[in-house]
This record gives C-alpha cells, sequence and structure tokens, in this order.
C-alpha cells in the first residue's frame, strides 16, 4: 500500500472518530432507588436511543438518598465526575417529601449545594431535573390510613423555581403530569404507595424520555450562543384535582 493511501485511510479514521466524539452526547442519570431499580434508567436510554442512537448513556443510585445525601457524602459524586456527562439527569426528592421534617427553605439549600459542587467540576453539564412522582404514606410508619404525600408537590415547586433561577438546567414537572395516576392505576405502584412494578417504572421511562427528547436544547450542537441564553424547560400541563383521592 503507498504511503499516500496509508495517510488517507488513517485520515478517514480520524475523520469518523473525530465525528463520533461531536455527535455522541453523554448522557447520566442519577437518582435514588427509583433509578436504583434499573428498569427506570434503562427505559429511558431506549427512548432517547430512538432517535439518538449514538449517545454513550450511564446511571448510578442509591436506596434512599436526597440531595442532602451527596453534600454529606462527596464519594457519591464520582460516578457523576468519572463519566463527565454532557447531560446529567437528576431524580431526587421522593425521600426528601417523605421526611416529616421536611423544610422548602432547606431542601432549596441542599440543591444549591449540589448544583454548586457539581458545576464546579463539570460547569458545562445540562442538569435535567425529574419531580418526584405523587405517592402516599402513614402518619405512623407502620400504622394508620394511608393518605396522599403532598409534601411532593412542595419540592417540585422548589426544582421549578430552582430551574428557573439557573440557566441551562432543566424541569421535567412529572409531579403534575402524572398526577395520582400511578397511585389510581392498577399495577403500576407497589403495596407500599411509593416505589412502582415493573410495568410502572416501565411507563415513568417512556414518561421520561419522551420529555428529554424535547429539550431542543439538550440536542442542539454546540454554537457561539452563551449558555446563559438558554431558558429553563418546564411542561404545560393542566394538574388533575388533588382533592378526589385519598
Amino acid at each position: 500500500m503507498s504511503s499516500s493511501k496509508i495517510f488517507f485511510f488513517l485520515a478517514l479514521i480520524s475523520l469518523f472518530s473525530y465525528s463520533l466524539e461531536m455527535n455522541g452526547q453523554k448522557v447520566f442519570m442519577t437518582g435514588d432507588s427509583h433509578v436504583f431499580a434499573k428498569i427506570y434508567p434503562q427505559k429511558t436510554e431506549e427512548v432517547l436511543r430512538s432517535q439518538h442512537p449514538d449517545i454513550d448513556f450511564g446511571y448510578w443510585a442509591k436506596n434512599g438518598i436526597c440531595f442532602y445525601s451527596f453534600n454529606s457524602n462527596p464519594e457519591y459524586y464520582d460516578s457523576i465526575f468519572n463519566f463527565k456527562p454532557d447531560i446529567l439527569i437528576v431524580h431526587l426528592g421522593t425521600n426528601g417529601a417523605y421526611d416529616n421534617s421536611f423544610s422548602r427553605p432547606a431542601f432549596r439549600e441542599e440543591m444549591e449545594n449540589f448544583y454548586s459542587t457539581l458545576t464546579d467540576t463539570l460547569p458545562d453539564v445540562k442538569v435535567v431535573f425529574i419531580t418526584p412522582f405523587t405517592n402516599k404514606k402513614r402518619k405512623y410508619r407502620k400504622k394508620g390510613k394511608w393518605r396522599i404525600n403532598y409534601k411532593n408537590r412542595d419540592v417540585a415547586d422548589e426544582i421549578i423555581a430552582f430551574t428557573e433561577a439557573h440557566p441551562t438546567t432543566f424541569v421535567i414537572d412529572n409531579n403534575a403530569e402524572a398526577g395520582l395516576s400511578f397511585l389510581k392505576t392498577k399495577g403500576l405502584i407497589r403495596t407500599d404507595n411509593v416505589h412502582l412494578t415493573e410495568k410502572g417504572y416501565t411507563l415513568l421511562g417512556e414518561q421520561v424520555g419522551k420529555h428529554l427528547l424535547e429539550i431542543d436544547e439538550l440536542w442542539a450542537s454546540p454554537t457561539s450562543d452563551s449558555p446563559s441564553s438558554l431558558q429553563p424547560y418546564q411542561l404545560e400541563i393542566t394538574k388533575e384535582p388533588e382533592n378526589n383521592f385519598e
């Protein structure tokens, strides 16, 4: 083979590698037990690959965690920092809303600390927060009547307010979209009224994946526009009445 042909062949390989690097977004999901269940992130990945087959997708989760957990356990960031995602999907808030001592100002501060630590290392990452879907809880852990946990709406509102104040962050308000559907539809939620069945997590992954694809700013090629020109994404949804189900 002549040297010119070898050079041409190597140039093609280099160009192909560069194309993959430029077009293949790195997408990472992190969260609590909902993500840890695997079905949810795997279905989200499947939906994303239907339109973006070249993405590099990964996820890490731990049962029982919230934003505060990352702040008190810095090693929880390691999987995110090592992956170096272009897009980070964050599903946290369920455990915060389940805590009887939940406080909106404290929750907001925990989000601020999480985001500050995240962007100190990954300043260009685009973060999509998923609000927790409605669940139920008892006044006492093993006794009492199951009641709607309306603190999930407080968590969702704080997440929305946070994204409005931080460019290059987005929100998928699953709490408003799903409403009480996971609780009201037979076969979607387990008897603990918090965790979903396989069918439920599959549906959740489909919903989240679909809405991620609708956020054009996540998938646009880099331009000369500054990151601050991006506007937070929020679903336009009519919420279900929440006083007709207990």
